[in-house]
């Protein structure tokens, strides 16, 4: 196993995409044929396994990436970039055959982004970069299934953590339909999955959110979180349900929150909470996501999500707090 940036051995490793991202601030979104002027620009390094690994390492847990980039000037400062937010880089591969990702995000005035985006090396990562061990936790991003070699090399690395007694979590932030079976395949090596609203209805047939999410933990995963954005989630976990409240902020850009909440259940579950606190602690991390422009390096930690949790109603703040090793 590789050692991180502090020495010690990564505790989770996360495999999906390393990107850049170029995002656009434009008044509203064209017509088809249409122009979209911007106000404002900005570039970033981002990708949704990538935006999870920071905040992951943000809040406390050493983290690597496995990952697949251009040898290119992009790919070079994406791997710049996460590399200086102290997530391992060392899993990350390059390839001469095609260029590094990238991602246009067009972001309205409602926070809302509209995301057009070109894989490139992304789906190259092959099973020989796949390690024997991922410490306790191995996270996988949803976009790896659209493709081999990387959909090949996301199974291997679910089989081997199995294996080795550490526990996986599957977020899905892509239409599932471009995969679904796919993704259905890997759900009994999943114990904690991730999902949207629209995307648990599609990739299950079911029209009931409670339905969806009943009839993806009948798959395998024994804590099934759906992000429901400003309606905040809703956990099955144990047979049971639970409704989660999404933390009131000032919604800015969207960009990135689904991975910061996937981040905060991981986080959570890691550190010992039970699947609802767990779940509450995930929708402070995705307001505070939410609440910043860009992804990437502007993604919050331990202090932004501290200030989210401070909104909680007691005695919930507190064990919420707690979880940063945070009294107050």
């Amino acid at each position: 196993m590789i050692s991180s940036g502090t020495g010690r051995e990564p505790e989770a490793v996360l495999l999906g995409d390393l990107n850049i991202d170029l995002f656009l601030d434009i008044p509203a979104l064209p017509r088809p044929g249409g122009d979209g002027v911007a106000t404002h620009q900005r570039t970033g390094f981002g990708g949704s396994a990538a935006n999870t690994a920071v905040v992951l390492q943000r809040l406390g847990i050493d983290v690597a990436l496995l990952a697949c980039i251009g040898d290119d000037d992009w790919g070079t400062a994406a791997l710049s970039g996460i590399s200086e937010t102290g997530v391992d880089t060392r899993l990350v591969r390059r390839t001469v055959a095609e260029g590094t990702s990238l991602n246009v995000v067009a972001v309205t005035p409602d926070g809302e982004r509209t995301m057009l985006a070109y894989r490139g090396a992304s789906p190259l990562l092959d099973v020989d970069a796949v390690p024997e061990r991922f410490g306790r936790h191995l996270h996988l991003s949803g976009y790896a299934l659209l493709g081999d070699p990387q959909r090949a090399a996301a199974f291997v690395a679910a089989r081997r953590a199995r294996a080795t007694g550490a526990t996986v979590s599957l977020d899905v932030p892509v239409d599932p339909t471009a995969c679904a079976e796919e993704l259905l395949a890997l759900l009994p090596l999943v114990d904690v999955l991730v999902i949207g609203a629209e995307e648990a209805r599609a990739l299950t047939g079911a029209g009931d959110e409670r339905a969806a999410l009943r009839a993806l933990a009948a798959r395998g995963p024994a804590v099934v979180a759906m992000k429901r954005g400003a309606d905040g989630a809703l956990l099955h976990a144990d047979g049971t349900f639970t409704d989660l409240p999404a933390p009131r902020v000032d919604v800015v850009d969207s960009t990135g929150a689904g991975d910061s909440f996937g981040a905060g259940l991981v986080f959570a579950l890691l550190r010992g909470a039970d699947p609802g606190t767990a779940c509450a602690f995930a929708t402070a991390c995705g307001a505070a996501a939410v609440a910043v422009r860009g992804a990437g390096a502007s993604l919050p930690g331990r202090a932004e999500v501290g200030a989210v949790l401070g909104q909680s109603p007691e005695p919930q703040r507190a064990h919420l707090r707690a979880l940063l090793g945070d009294s107050g």
